[in-house]
């Protein structure tokens, strides 16, 4: 009985023990999370913060090292990384969106510079392979059919690039593009023009390359009988052609007549009194000042001569010689000078209106030499100006021991005093230059003066004032590119007030330094966009105003073309900002301004 009763009592001590134990089960499982449950999430915000800097760092590092296809996608990366940033942490939102802006500036330039080397870059070497391939067919007398395919296939390329390249790589391609499309039309016309005006071209142009080898070697008799069937040529040449190389081949005409004059009548007298004047200058150090006068004279009497027969440039620079030889001695020629020296062969006259005037005395137009040249014939037509030297230098005798003054000579002698010939009108090609105007030479030096145009072989031509040799006053420059520049001139730089046309269409006016903007101006460009305000070297910089064709205007501060300072952007629906800008984006300080009410 005891037994049982103890058994009963175990069991029982067991079964609360058993029930405390499974009352206390849920609370425990309460209290120990399982690996099933989710965590906390926490943000270090600065050291997203500094991952995404460290980001922008190595891609605006690989960008300065020009490394655009690396720095591509790290600073699109770094941009994004700044993004979340300023979502997650507001403490440094401002921080993040700065930085943000930063890489975004950063990731602009790099797609832009990559775009440039993959897109704009490869068709700029392209075009300008081809036209240099065009250039060459042209010059070696190819086909006109191979030279258009050339020039059409450049002009599709200029194109491309214009539409791909960046300022400004796109202003510069435009320009090309305008004398590709320039060259195709010049060549245009010899497709048109037959065969029959090619032939004509080319035999006429091959008589004048005989001709010009008769004059290097003076054969005289040679050289002037080619010229003359040179000038033949080409006047066939105009009557088989048409348009533009009707008009060239009748000017080539022209010039090979005088050509052909100078190589018969000129050439000859213009040998001598080099050979005088080279004499002077080696052997008039050590003689008397009467014997050093009668070798001045000598050489001044072939000057004449050469001037008589002479026609065009040779013949005004004939002129500049002789006279320069009377000053450097002080008296006018003897009476008996020319009879005693002059040469008894006259050329005959030239004919009214030939180019390069006629042989008779008087004022010339004139044209420059190159200083310091020697005083030999080099090539045909204007031959004798390029490789002359002008005025004092061609003679450069020693300094006279005497006074430089009038010496006493016979009473029949009149002592005349040398005033510089007026300016006159006319036209006078001297080598890849041509003169139309009134000009004359006011120097020693050959420098020119006067009024009227100046045009090179290249197609660039100014219209407007020289005073010695330099564009002053008011004055226009045209490029071969389109461009052109009308207004005041400074000793020969563009320095004033004028306007500027460029080729893609922009237009200028206002203040101008050497030929570009700069001072307070007007930029309009072809877009219908426009920019009044202050200029620096061609760049927007200072306080100025731009306009979008939209209705957009920035008003404010500018440093070499960027949005930088204190400035306002408006919205064409009356909107904007004011505050701030740095590198042509808004910072974070400034402030929205609300369209104005209505009335």
């Amino acid at each position: 009985m005891m037994k049982t009763s103890a058994f009963s009592l175990a069991v029982l001590c067991v079964s609360a023990i058993a029930s405390a134990v499974g009352a206390q089960q849920p609370d425990a499982a309460a209290a120990m999370p399982t690996e099933s449950a989710a965590a906390p999430v926490v943000v270090d915000c600065p050291v997203l913060l500094q991952e995404a800097e460290v980001l922008l760092e190595r891609g605006a590092h690989a960008s300065a090292a020009r490394r655009w296809k690396e720095a591509v996608p790290v600073l699109r990366e770094a941009g994004s990384a700044f993004l979340k940033v300023a979502a997650a942490c507001p403490s440094v939102a401002i921080q993040a969106n700065r930085q943000g802006d930063r890489a975004t500036a950063e990731l602009k330039l790099a797609e832009g510079a990559m775009s440039h080397q993959s897109e704009c870059l490869p068709r700029l070497d392209k075009a300008l392979d081809l036209d240099l391939r065009a250039t060459a067919a042209r010059n070696d007398k190819g086909d006109p059919a191979e030279v258009e395919r050339l020039l059409g296939e450049a002009e599709g390329v200029w194109r491309e690039a214009v539409g791909l390249c960046q300022s400004p790589h796109r202003e510069k391609a435009e320009k090309s593009l305008a004398a590709t499309v320039r060259l195709r039309a010049a060549n245009a016309e010899l497709l048109s023009a037959g065969p029959a005006c090619d032939a004509a071209w080319k035999s006429a142009g091959a008589l004048v390359d005989y001709a010009r080898g008769a004059w290097k070697d003076k054969r005289w008799d040679d050289a002037a009988m080619l010229y003359d069937k040179a000038a033949m040529a080409w006047e066939g040449a105009a009557d088989k052609c048409s348009g533009t190389r009707q008009q060239q081949a009748q000017r080539k005409a022209e010039q090979t007549h005088v050509d052909a004059h100078n190589a018969e009548h000129c050439g000859p007298l213009w040998d001598a009194a080099t050979d005088q004047a080279q004499r002077l200058k080696t052997n008039g150090a050590g003689l008397s000042a009467s014997e050093r006068d009668q070798l001045s004279i000598r050489a001044e009497v072939g000057w004449r001569d050469a001037a008589t027969a002479c026609r065009g440039a040779p013949q005004t620079l004939a002129r500049t010689n002789a006279d320069a030889l009377a000053r450097e001695r002080g008296a006018p020629l003897p009476a008996q000078a020319i009879a005693m020296y002059g040469s008894k062969k006259v050329a005959p006259p030239g004919p009214a209106g030939a180019s390069g005037q006629p042989a008779a005395p008087g004022p010339a137009p004139v044209v420059t030499a190159a200083a310091g040249a020697a005083t030999t014939a080099a090539t045909p037509g204007n031959a004798l100006v390029a490789g002359t030297r002008t005025a004092a230098s061609t003679v450069n005798a020693p300094a006279p021991s005497k006074p430089a003054v009038a010496q006493p000579r016979p009473a029949d002698v009149p002592v005349v005093e040398h005033r510089p010939a007026p300016a006159t009108d006319g036209v006078v090609v001297a080598g890849d230059t041509t003169y139309r105007g009134a000009f004359s030479i006011v120097s020693d030096t050959g420098e020119v003066s006067g009024t009227g145009s100046v045009e090179w072989a290249n197609g660039e031509r100014f219209t407007g004032t020289l005073v010695k040799g330099r564009r002053q006053g008011k004055g226009r420059f045209n490029w071969v590119g389109g461009q052109w520049y009308e207004g005041d001139w400074v000793d020969d730089r563009a320095v004033g007030y004028g306007v500027i046309q460029f080729p893609g269409g922009n237009r200028y006016e206002g203040a101008v330094q050497d030929g570009e903007p700069g001072g307070r101006g007007t930029l309009v460009f072809a877009s219908g966009d426009r920019y009044t305000g202050e200029f620096s070297r061609g760049l927007f910089h200072g306080q100025g105003t731009y306009a979008w064709k939209n209705g957009n205007r920035y008003e404010g501060a500018w440093v070499l073309g960027k949005k930088h300072g204190l400035g306002r952007l408006y919205w064409a629906s009356g909107e904007g900002w004011e505050g701030e800008f740095r590198d042509d984006l808004k910072t974070e300080v400034g402030k929205d301004i609300a369209a104005a009410a209505p009335r």
